[in-house]
């Protein structure tokens, strides 16, 4: 017989997971996490996205939406996670822009924009400790399938051998929610992304500040990946601290249809995500610095809009994942899903109201 779970399931227990769990707590919830590495994950890559994120909180929108102007007050949200929980990896920090003009000097332009980064390996070795502390019972194990119950919500078969009722459930897997739940909304995409882990930040660059590209090309080829007839790659060139070292480049590999499939492999991507780098003017001196490839699958929207509310259909089942720009919109969003999910009355209505009129919430509005 299946172990009844009280409150909210979280499946998935990166950025949107933990933090969504977080919020779930502070309004007394009682949650599960169920989380864990797949089993035959390659060498090279990691189980979370978020683990190697740029982890960018620029302080001003983004875009001319409700969403990014909402995104754009991130870092208080993070700040205050931090007072009550201690360090999380955010911090503010120095935001160099390049592109375009040969030359490392003078391709690039100090910024004197509010601008934070979250050391997402900071983020990752305290995520688990922080979410122990809260009172969220995280389950080691990833969810082999779940089925909608009549009388009892949903049950989760747990690749432990167990399983789990539950009245609510939130998928905050990335880019695994589509296997789980196939008929997501086609809008809902995946790609794989790849970085350079350097051990020491590089010596050439006048202190730890963010490099980052004044566009990035991935939010392009995101947009048009319902229309790609074959897999399409391509690297922007951008650096940040991380741990005592920092994170080079990011290659984005977009393929066709709506199937994660398997990860490329990890010397050609490393060999092409090297070549994006020396054939930018910026990354030319550093596309040759020593540090291994790590790569993950990342869950996308090619509308440009996150999945966040419930599923259409599916009484007691919710949606959170899809963000473009993670770091900035998961921190704003948790908060009002998880008033959405467990306050009940009035509240939990404005919450939903406050979400459509942030252009969410509308799961079956949602195309390719």
């Amino acid at each position: 017989m299946a172990e009844a779970s009280p409150g909210v399931v979280i499946v998935g227990g990166g950025l949107a997971g933990g933090l969504l769990a977080l919020a779930l707590r502070e309004l007394g919830a009682p949650v599960t996490l169920i989380d864990a590495a797949p089993a035959a994950m390659e060498a090279n890559s990691v189980a979370s996205a978020s683990a190697i994120s740029y982890g960018a909180v620029p302080g001003w929108p983004l875009a001319a939406t409700p969403l990014a102007r909402l995104a754009a007050r991130a870092s208080r949200r993070w700040r205050r996670l931090q007072r009550q929980h201690g360090a999380l990896g955010w911090r503010a920090v120095g935001l160099r822009l390049h592109g375009g003009v040969a030359g490392l000097g003078a391709a690039s332009a100090w910024w004197p924009l509010p601008f934070a980064q979250v050391d997402s390996s900071v983020l990752a070795a305290r995520l688990p400790m922080v979410l122990a502390a809260a009172g969220v019972a995280c389950q080691p194990a990833w969810v082999e399938r779940l089925e909608s119950q009549a009388a009892a919500g949903w049950e989760l078969w747990l690749s432990d051998g167990t399983s789990l009722q539950a009245a609510q459930v939130v998928l905050a897997a990335g880019a695994h929610c589509r296997q789980l739940w196939p008929a997501l909304p086609q809008g809902l995409r995946s790609s794989w992304a790849a970085v350079l882990e350097l051990e020491a930040y590089p010596a050439l660059l006048a202190g730890p500040a963010a490099w980052l590209p004044a566009a990035f090309d991935r939010v392009a080829l995101e947009r048009r990946a319902a229309g790609l007839q074959r897999p399409e790659w391509l690297v922007d060139a951008g650096l940040v601290p991380w741990g005592k070292g920092a994170l080079l480049g990011q290659h984005t590999l977009v393929r066709p249809g709506l199937e994660l499939g398997t990860p490329p492999p990890p010397g050609e991507v490393e060999e092409q995500l090297r070549q994006g780098l020396a054939a930018q003017p910026w990354g030319v001196p550093l596309a040759p610095l020593p540090g291994p490839l790590r790569q993950a699958a990342v869950a996308f929207s090619s509308t440009g809009v996150p999945l966040v509310g419930p599923v259409p259909g599916s009484r007691g089942f919710w949606v959170f994942t899809g963000f473009s720009a993670g770091f900035s919109q998961v921190p704003v969003l948790a908060p009002l899903l998880a008033q959405a999910l467990v306050v009940g009355g009035a509240r939990a209505e404005g919450a939903m109201r406050r979400l459509q009129q942030l252009g969410l919430g509308r799961l079956d509005q949602l195309g390719g």
